[in-house]
C-alpha cells in the first residue's frame, strides 16, 4: 500500500457495464468487472482479475487500488485516493493487495492477477467500496505511482462487513414525466435512496394498465443485473420508457403501478401509483364527431318514427287533425293530443301492410324489383334507422371487445449513461415463460449446432406467441438470436423467411413447426455473411 498521497482524483466509473478502454489503438479488457461479497472480521479472501490482451502485440499493465464514492444520480461514482492519515485503515481500498510489479500479457491472450482481500478485526459494519484499476501507462518520473485514467479499465469490489448492518431505502419520487401524452410512450423516473449503510439493489417491476384495468405494459427493474446497486447515503435515478401499441379503443386514463423489494437479511416492499393519460387528438376529435353523429341519428330517428306513428293515427306534422275526422279534433300549437289508436308499432304493421300491396298482383321478376326498389324509397329512413342501429351495435361491441383485450405489443427502454437497453413485450414474456420451464424441467437438452441466426418475429393479434414458441424451440435444442415484436399490421399465417444458404434447416424447421409456409428471401436483401432464418408469427399456423 502506498504512504505518499494522490495528486489528483482519478476519474469517473460507471456501475453499469462492463469497462473496456481503447486508447491509442490499444484494446483491453477485464473479467469480472463487479465483485460483490460478504465478509466478517479478520477474514481472508483470495482471487484473480483476468485482463485480456486483444491486441497483436504484448501489453504490459499496471495495478492500483482506490476508494469509490457514488456521484451523482445517475449510477455513476468516483475514484478517491487512499487518504491513510485521514481513513486510518478503515477503507476497502487499504485491504486489497495487488501486485505492485509490471505485469506483461502476450498477445492475443490473458493474464490472471492475483488480489487478495484481508478484513481488519475493527472493521465498520456495512458496506465498503474500492475498485481496482488497471492501465496501459507506468508511473511518470519521480512523481507518486499514479495510473493515467484516459487508458484504464477498473474492476470494482463491493464488500459487505457483517455486524449491525442498517438496509433502509426510501422511494423519493416516482413519477411520468408527462402527463398527457398524444401517443403510448411514457417515460417514468424513479428516484431511490439508501439511508442505511449497506448497498442496496432495488428489484421489481412497472406494471401498466389502461382505463379498464387491462395490462398494457410491465416494466423489469434489475431483474436480472449486479449493476443497479445503490450506495448508502446516496440517490439514484432510474428512467424507463414504455412504447404501447397504438390503438383507437386504448385512449384515456393510464395508471402504472411501481412494486419494489429490496435488502437481503430483511427483505422490504413497497408500492408507489402513478397516472397518465393518452389522448390522441386526431383521434379524440374523430371519436367526438362520430359520438356527435350518433346522438343527432338517434334523435333523427326517434322523431322520424313518432312523426310516422302520429300520422299514422291522423295527427298531421303541423298539429292538424286530418282524415275526415271532425273539426271538435283541431289542434292547435302548443296543445297536447292523445290518440288511444295511436301505438309504437303501429308504423311497422303499416309497412308490412304496404309491402304486401306492393308485392300483390305483382308476378313478372322485374315488376317485382320495382316494387322493391319503390318500397325500399318510400320508407327509407326506417331502412337507414335500422342499418345505422345494427352499425352502432358492431361499433360498440368491437370497442368493447378490443378496448378488453387482456394485452399488447410495447417495447421497453431501460436508460444508462452508457447504452440504452431496449426489451420487446415478447422477450419480457419469455423470461416469465422461461423461469416457469426452468422450474417444470427436470432434464436438460443439447442443443443443436446452429450456423445460422434464428429470429421470431410475432405479428398475431396476441402477445407472447412467440416467448411461447422460443421456449418450446429451446426446448427442442434450437438457440434463438433474437425476439421481436412486429408493431404493424397481423399477419394471418405463419410464414419462415430464409437465406438460400440454409434451405435444409430452414425446412426441418418448418416440419418442426407443423408445415408452415416457407420464403425464400432474395441475395440482394441478405444484410450480413451470417444466414439468417426468420419466423413471422401469425394468427394461424
Amino acid at each position: 500500500m502506498k504512504s505518499k498521497l494522490y495528486n489528483i482524483i482519478l476519474g469517473t466509473v460507471l456501475l453499469l457495464a462492463p469497462y473496456v478502454s481503447l486508447a491509442q489503438g490499444v484494446s483491453l479488457a477485464i473479467t469480472p468487472t463487479l465483485f460483490e461479497m460478504s465478509a466478517v472480521p479478520y477474514q481472508v479472501w483470495n482471487s484473480s482479475i483476468k485482463v485480456i490482451n486483444n491486441n497483436k502485440q504484448p501489453l504490459t499493465v499496471y495495478t492500483d487500488v482506490v476508494n469509490f464514492a457514488p456521484q451523482g444520480e445517475l449510477g455513476q461514482g468516483k475514484f478517491l485516493p487512499v487518504l491513510e492519515e485521514v481513513t486510518g485503515g478503515q477503507t476497502l481500498a487499504e485491504w486489497i493487495t495487488v501486485p505492485d510489479e509490471p505485469i506483461v500479457i502476450p498477445p492475443e491472450s490473458s493474464q490472471a492477477v492475483p488480489i487478495s482481500v484481508r478484513i481488519p478485526g475493527d472493521a465498520a459494519p456495512g458496506g465498503h467500496y474500492a475498485a481496482i484499476l488497471i492501465g496501459t501507462k507506468p508511473p511518470e518520473n519521480d512523481k507518486p505511482f499514479r495510473i493515467s485514467t484516459s487508458q484504464v479499465i477498473s474492476s470494482l469490489f463491493f464488500v459487505r462487513v457483517a455486524g449491525d448492518v442498517i438496509e433502509d431505502g426510501k422511494v423519493r419520487s416516482f413519477s411520468v414525466t408527462d402527463r398527457f401524452l398524444d401517443t403510448p410512450e411514457a417515460t417514468f423516473v424513479l428516484r431511490f435512496e439508501n439511508k442505511g449503510n449497506v448497498h442496496l439493489l432495488p428489484q421489481g417491476e412497472i406494471v401498466i394498465t389502461n382505463m379498464w384495468g387491462k395490462e398494457r405494459g410491465i416494466i423489469p427493474i434489475n431483474n436480472e443485473t449486479n449493476f443497479g446497486n445503490v450506495l448508502p447515503e446516496s440517490i439514484r435515478k432510474f428512467e424507463f420508457t414504455w412504447k404501447g401499441e397504438q390503438s383507437f379503443t386504448d385512449i384515456g386514463r393510464y395508471k402504472a403501478v411501481l412494486t419494489l423489494g429490496y435488502g437481503l437479511e430483511n427483505k422490504k416492499f413497497v408500492t408507489r401509483e402513478t397516472y397518465f393519460y393518452v389522448v390522441p387528438i386526431k383521434q379524440v376529435v374523430t371519436v367526438l364527431l362520430v359520438f356527435i353523429g350518433i346522438i343527432w341519428f338517434i334523435s333523427w330517428a326517434i322523431k322520424a318514427y313518432v312523426r310516422r306513428m302520429l300520422a299514422l293515427s291522423g295527427i298531421e306534422a303541423q298539429g292538424v287533425r286530418s282524415r275526415g275526422v271532425s273539426n271538435r279534433y283541431v289542434l292547435h300549437k302548443g296543445d297536447v293530443f292523445i290518440d288511444r289508436r295511436a301505438s309504437l308499432q303501429r308504423p311497422i304493421v303499416q309497412g308490412i301492410k304496404d309491402f304486401r300491396e306492393h308485392l300483390y298482383n305483382t308476378h313478372a321478376f322485374v315488376d317485382v324489383v320495382k316494387s322493391l326498389l319503390a318500397f325500399l324509397w318510400q320508407y327509407k329512413k326506417f331502412f337507414a334507422g335500422v342499418l345505422g342501429a345494427v352499425a352502432l351495435v358492431f361499433l360498440l361491441f368491437y370497442y368493447t371487445a378490443d378496448v378488453l383485450t387482456d394485452r399488447r405489443d410495447y417495447e421497453v427502454t431501460i436508460e444508462n449513461p452508457d447504452t440504452d437497453i431496449t426489451l420487446s413485450s415478447e422477450e419480457i414474456l419469455y423470461k416469465k415463460q422461461q423461469q416457469e420451464s426452468i422450474i417444470r424441467s427436470t432434464t436438460t437438452v443439447p442443443q443443436r449446432e446452429q450456423s445460422y441466426e434464428l429470429v421470431l418475429v410475432n405479428s398475431s393479434d396476441t402477445p407472447g406467441v412467440a416467448a411461447a414458441l422460443q421456449v418450446e424451440l429451446e426446448g427442442k435444442g434450437y438457440r434463438v438470436d433474437a425476439l421481436e415484436s412486429d408493431f404493424g399490421p397481423s399477419r394471418k399465417s405463419t410464414v419462415i423467411i430464409f437465406d438460400a444458404a440454409v434451405q435444409e434447416e430452414a425446412l426441418s424447421l418448418s416440419k418442426e413447426l407443423g408445415g408452415v409456409l416457407l420464403n425464400a428471401r432474395p441475395e440482394s436483401m441478405s444484410a450480413s455473411s451470417t444466414p439468417n432464418i426468420t419466423v413471422l408469427i401469425g394468427n394461424t399456423q
